[in-house]
């Protein structure tokens, strides 16, 4: 690691030096051999899995680490499930179309915000189809970061810029191909390709973060697609590429066959570390390397949590389990239950093990709380700590919930 991002990730991390273990911080100083810390508009980002620092969320961030609290780090909220786009990987379908209303989003993002969350998504659906976007970002900022995750459909200058005025930190464009031909056959619709372009340059017209991510199949894997995509991505002028692993939920429930092999993981987190040796071209996020058992293993239900846009409060985006209404009753109440299912972060998606319950299943999603608390329970964390976490508690010690 150069110089340069010696001096900011020092910058970031000193105020935990003495408040956790010190064998916790010399392991994330060397795992950060393989990130690219970068700057943009005064600040310093490492990619999206963690607030731009300085920001009142870091602050928070550190805080729950510090604290050691069963905290989601991240929450992602739909803030609706409609869509112009037909994707054959939509991880949305198949739930409702109820969606929740401005003021019922607003007292959503209130309760998430109690809760201590330090980054909040945006998704949907297509989030742009709301009015109201703007003054949901704003009820986030400054406490928590914010992301928009968008196809780019319109997403034009001014709509960049009422953006950026809210106080977004990211904008995440997906991207399915670098032809244009082929990505409008995975979006359903021709012209999808030039609205994402447009969007990206709209984005850095107004001065707002992007990055691009993508779904890597092992089609794309295979090909050489991921490379193309991410020249695709630094001629667009993105800060971050997000590289998604492909899961068995949504359009996609029950069809373990998608999600990639070990293998094909490896890969991917070769793919993160290879393009983040370079000070040149977009950070890399690859969940299959920041989400794998040598670093933060899978935090859903524990540190991370989703929202749908009709208020059915899940473990993960990618898992189509409810385990309560966030319109019927308090958010924190449905998180302390939920700690109970999910105590401690785990080694491996939590999806791959659910897969072939999933498999038969023909009904609407999410599934039940009963039923949802049923298959949790059957799927308990086992064996040791992801090596993040490991390091981080002591022995004898564990994670405290929120007060």
């Amino acid at each position: 690691m150069g110089v340069s991002r010696t001096v900011m990730v020092a910058r970031m991390f000193a105020r935990m030096i003495g408040r956790v273990p010190a064998w916790h911080l010399l392991y994330l100083y060397g795992r950060m051999k393989y990130e690219k810390p970068h700057r943009f508009a005064g600040q310093i980002r490492v990619n999206t899995f963690f607030p731009p620092y300085p920001s009142l969320a870091f602050d928070r961030f550190c805080r729950t680490v510090v604290e050691r609290r069963r905290v989601p780090h991240s929450t992602y909220l739909a803030v609706t499930g409609a869509c112009p786009f037909a994707c054959g990987h939509c991880s949305y379908a198949g739930r409702s179309d109820k969606t929740m209303t401005t003021d019922e989003m607003l007292a959503t993002i209130a309760q998430v915000k109690g809760l201590g969350t330090a980054t909040l998504g945006l998704t949907g659906g297509e989030p742009l189809l709301r009015d109201d976007l703007e003054a949901l970002i704003a009820a986030a900022v400054p406490e928590m970061a914010c992301i928009v995750f968008t196809t780019g459909h319109g997403l034009d200058a001014r709509r960049a810029e009422r953006l950026g005025a809210a106080g977004v930190t990211c904008v995440t464009i997906g991207l399915e191909y670098a032809d244009a031909v082929e990505h409008d056959r995975v979006r359903g619709r021709c012209g999808s390709f030039a609205e994402a372009e447009a969007a990206a340059e709209a984005c850095r017209a107004a001065g707002v973060y992007l990055a691009i991510s993508t779904v890597s199949t092992r089609e794309k894997l295979a090909s050489g697609e991921l490379d193309r995509l991410y020249s695709l991505g630094e001629r667009w002028g993105a800060g971050e590429f997000r590289v998604l692993a492909p899961v068995a939920t949504g359009a996609w429930t029950g069809c373990g066959s998608v999600m990639l092999s070990a293998e094909e993981r490896r890969a991917l987190a070769d793919f993160h570390s290879r393009h983040n040796r370079h000070d040149a071209g977009p950070a890399v996020a690859s969940f299959a390397y920041l989400e794998s058992d040598a670093l933060f293993g899978c935090g859903a239900g524990f540190h991370h949590l989703y929202i749908d846009a009709g208020g059915q409060v899940c473990p993960c985006d990618l898992t189509p389990l409810s385990l309560g209404d966030v319109t019927a009753e308090r958010l924190s109440d449905i998180w302390k239950r939920m700690g109970a299912l999910f105590p401690v972060p785990r080694r491996g998606c939590l999806m791959g093990e659910l897969a072939a319950d999933l498999r038969d299943h023909a009904g609407p999603l999410p599934l039940s709380p009963e039923v949802s608390a049923r298959l949790c329970g059957a799927h308990p964390a086992r064996g040791p700590l992801p090596e993040g976490y490991r390091r981080l508690v002591k022995a004898g010690e564990g994670f405290m919930d929120p007060g």
